[in-house]
Formats: C-alpha cells, structure tokens, sequence
C-alpha cells in the first residue's frame, strides 16, 4: 500500500513538473506559477522545480511569490546547493533586491563561475559598478560572459571611456562577436553613432543584432538614409533586421516608406511578428489611414500572431487616432492589464474626435485603476477640458498633477491651461498665468492665447503682449510668419484694418512669407 502511494507521489510531482516546464518554454510563467500553487494545496512539492519557479517569478517581478518560495525550500530543509544558490542571488537581483542576493551569495558554500557571473550582473544592471569591480577583480575565473556583463554595465551608466578600457583588456581568447557588439550597442544607446560607426566597421564578423543596433542607432538620430545604407549592406538577413527598418520608418514619420519595406520583407520570404505589426499599426495610426489599419488587424488574425501588450496597444491608438472609436474602444475594454500607453491612446483618442466626456470618464477610471496617470494623460486630458469647456475641470486635474501625483508640470501642460482658460474667454487669467509660469513661454503658449485672443476679438491685451511675443528677435526663426499672421488676423477679426494691413506690410517689410497650407495625402 504505501509503495502504490509512493508510486502515485512520484508519478504526480513528475507530472506537474512537466507541466510547469512546458509552460515556461512556452513562454507563460504565470500559468507555471498558478499550476505549482494549485499543486502545494493538494500536498505535492517538488524541490527540483524551484529553481526554475524563481525564473518565473523574476521574469514576472513577483518579489513575494519568490520569496515564498524561498521560505519554502528552507522549511522542506532544502540544502543551497549551487543551482539553488545561483537561481536566488539572479532571482533577487532582478528584482532589485541587491542586499538579499549578497547575502545568499556570501552563505553559499560553493560556487560556479555562473554564479559569480549572477551576482556582478545584478550588480551592473542595478547601476551598482562600484561593486562589481570588486567582486570582478576577485574572481577566480573570468568567462566571456563575465567581461561582456561588465563592459555592458559601463555602457549602461554612460561610462563609455571604463568601458572601451575594458573592451581593450579582454583576453583574444574570450573576446567574441558578443563582446564586440556589446560595445557597439552601448555606444549606440548612449547615442554615439561615429564611436558605433568606428568599432562597427572594425568588426572582424558582425552577427545580426549588431546590424539591426546600428539600424536603429542611426533611425534614434533620425538619419534614415544612414539607416538604410546599413541596411542595404547586410548580406543575409532576418526578420530583426527588417523590423529595425520598419520600425525607424514609423517612428520617423515615414509611413509610406514602412509599409513598402513591409512588402519587401515579404517577397524575401519573411513573415511579420509583434514587432512588425506594432510599427505598421503605428504608421496607420500616422497617416489616419483606418483602411491601412483594418488591413493590419486582419494580417495578425490570419497569421494568429501573439496579441502582446504592444500589439493591442498598437490597435487602440490606430483606431482612435483614425476615428473608429467603437473598435478602440471595444479593444481597449478587452484589455486585462492596460499600461500606460493603452490608457493615454484611449483618452487622447477620444479628446481629438470630440468625445470629451468620454474622455474625462476613462481618465476617472484610470485614476481608479492601478495604472496611474503620467505627464502624457494630463496633457491628454487637459486638452479634452479645453476643448470640452469644461473650465471647473481643468482647473481641478492640473491642480491634481503636481499635488496628488507628484508630477512634473511642464511647458506643454501650461500651454493646455492657457488654451483652457483662453477658450472660456478668461483672458486675463490666462494672461496672468502666462506672465507667472516657471519658464519661458513659448510659441505653443503665446499661440494658444493669441489665438484666443482672435476668438473673442480682444486687442487691448494683443497691445500689452505684442513685443513679449519676441516675434522680431533673434531667437526667432527668420522666415516664421506664425505671429505676424496672428496678429494681423486678430485686429481684422475686430475691424482694426488698418493695423492688419500694417502688420501684413511688416512681413513683407522683413522678406517674412506665409507658408501656404497643406493636406497629406494617406498611403492605400
């Protein structure tokens, strides 16, 4: 009899095992943890699959969770081997957890070179290098792994000279491609694209991340024809290198340019991810092309590619920045946990299209949320309250920014209040605050409130601010008509024709044109 409940034991703590396992390749640690936790009730444990648990819950963040499976193998007297040992001190490194993994790596009472390898990592990506250098410097054996941990750890505090130093001191014999693209990428990030450029070409191989790093250092710099000259060089390419390309296209405004990539990718034979449609989704949203779009949404059913925070969040801003509010708003609703963007999309969304009490509703729900509001939802929202009228309102939410959230108020949140205020004809408040902000207004601010100015035909205060426009200094671009125009504008609004003529003559005067409106026309 208790052979056969030994047998079953075993037979069930295999068997979750495995489970547990097969989640985790799939990439769906939250059902690993779940199934662990519905095993404990039913009295299995499984000490072999705790190191792999905490991977889990390091991917996850859930700090507890791995502490309670810290806790647990203690109880169950679970010696700290080494793959115990090395699992806890990666677990609480990547959680932030500095002194907690110390001290499991100062008790253990043998360690690998992975181990070591753990601790000096959790030490470099919590910007700690003062304590990695120590502990680097009493390795006993370095791995390729050790060295690239800690050039990336240089390059990730902005210490490019400690860390082409140690590039430079890297033994031939451990000095990868890895170790060269470490370099390369850390340079890029840190947005130094001759020093990138410099080791890039240096290269004695290259793999496909450093090409695609490059991509996108130059996409960051905004110089797309550096971008693609790099592209066009890459003999053998993967699906990373063509979504840097589209990537950069999107954000750099070069829509039609993504999608004829897109196409391109495809006739070589690659088929679009996350990434892929993340960026077309963006470059939809761009061009207000909702056909593009629905077209995108279409591709990610037939090619049932993952819908990842991203993807979704691609989605809602597509479909509201194109106007399709019910399809945003359906998405965003099916949303389980919304971050940041998917909520700030779904407010802005709403606010452009003239929804603003929709608006204010979603930003009450955010607030009620786990997700709070950012300095992007404020400027959303306080620009659904200008344009809403809803003065009350607005005067309450900015309030709220710096007091309730502790968010930095800046220039672009005061050019919402000036238009808030402007629009429900309270110039001289607007005005007031304009002459009291904490910087130097700009020409967003002085638009808002000239062009309120014109909306309620008031020119007295154009008299008093006219020269605090700045529109004839020389920090003013030459050839900007925008004020002069303005200007002119509100004194015809109000029958002063004279003096529009007048501000007309001054343009004409100073070789100032006005730029002729523009429609864009979307990509099909």
């Amino acid at each position: 009899m208790n052979n056969k409940v030994t047998t079953h034991a075993l037979h069930m703590q295999q068997s979750t095992s495995n489970l547990i396992k097969q989640y985790l390749s799939q990439g769906s640690p939250r059902q690993a943890l779940l199934v662990y936790t519905q095993a404990r009730r039913q009295g299995i444990y499984h000490h072999h699959i705790i190191s792999v648990l905490l991977k889990a819950c390091a991917s996850l963040s859930f700090l507890n969770h791995g502490k309670s499976l810290h806790a647990e193998s203690i109880k169950n007297g679970v010696v700290l081997n080494v793959i115990l040992g090395t699992s806890l001190v990666s677990f609480y490194s990547k959680c932030c957890c500095l002194v907690d993994s110390r001290k499991v790596f100062d008790e253990m009472p043998e360690r690998n070179v992975v181990t070591w390898n753990a601790m000096i990592g959790g030490y470099s990506k919590n910007g700690d290098m003062g304590n990695a250098c120590v502990l680097f410097e009493v390795m006993p054996l370095r791995s390729s792994f050790t060295w690239n941990e800690m050039i990336d750890g240089f390059a990730r505090s902005g210490d490019l000279v400690a860390a082409r130093q140690l590039f430079d001191q890297v033994p031939s014999a451990v000095k990868s491609v890895v170790t060269w693209t470490v370099l390369v990428d850390g340079y890029v990030r840190n947005g130094l694209m001759k020093e990138a450029r410099e080791l890039f070409e240096a290269m004695p191989e290259r793999n496909f991340f450093v090409w695609s790093s490059m991509i996108a250092g130059y996409c960051k710099k905004h110089d797309m024809k550096e971008a693609r000259s790099i592209f066009d060089r890459i003999k053998v390419r993967n699906s990373v290198n063509w979504n840097a390309l589209i990537a950069g296209y999107a954000q750099n405004g070069f829509c039609k340019e993504a999608f004829e990539a897109f196409d391109r990718m495809q006739v070589e034979g690659f088929e679009p991810d996350e990434v892929t449609v993340a960026s077309l989704l963006s470059a939809s949203a761009q061009l207000g092309s909702l056909d593009s779009g629905k077209k995108i949404h279409e591709l990610i059913g037939r090619k049932a590619i993952k819908l990842n925070q991203f993807v979704l969040n691609g989605l809602v801003d597509m479909y509201a920045k194109c106007g399709d509010i019910s399809n945003a708003r359906r998405i965003f609703e099916g949303i389980p946990r919304r971050n940041h963007v998917c909520w700030n999309s779904m407010i802005s969304g709403l606010a452009v299209h003239g929804r603003w009490d929709e608006a204010l509703e979603i930003f009450r729900q955010m607030k009620a949320s786990e997700q709070k509001p950012n300095e992007v939802t404020f400027i959303s929202v306080l620009s659904a309250c200008a344009r809403g009228g809803f003065v009350t309102e607005g005067l309450e939410i900015f309030s709220m920014m710096k007091e309730k959230y502790g968010l930095t108020v800046g220039i672009e949140h005061y050019g919402c209040l000036v238009d808030l205020l402007g629009r429900a004809g309270r110039l001289v408040e607007a005005y007031d605050l304009i002459k009291t902000m904490p910087m130097k207004p700009n020409d967003v601010v002085w638009g808002a409130f000239l062009g309120a100015c014109r909306i309620h035909s008031e020119t007295e205060l154009v008299e008093q601010v006219k020269e605090e426009i700045g529109m004839l200094d020389t920090h003013r671009g030459p050839g900007d008509s925008a004020p002069y125009v303005l200007l002119s504008n509100i004194y015809a609004a109000s029958d002063r024709w004279e003096r529009a003529e007048k501000m007309r003559m001054m343009m004409v005067g100073n070789g100032i044109k006005k730029e002729p409106g523009c429609s864009s026309i979307t990509w099909q």
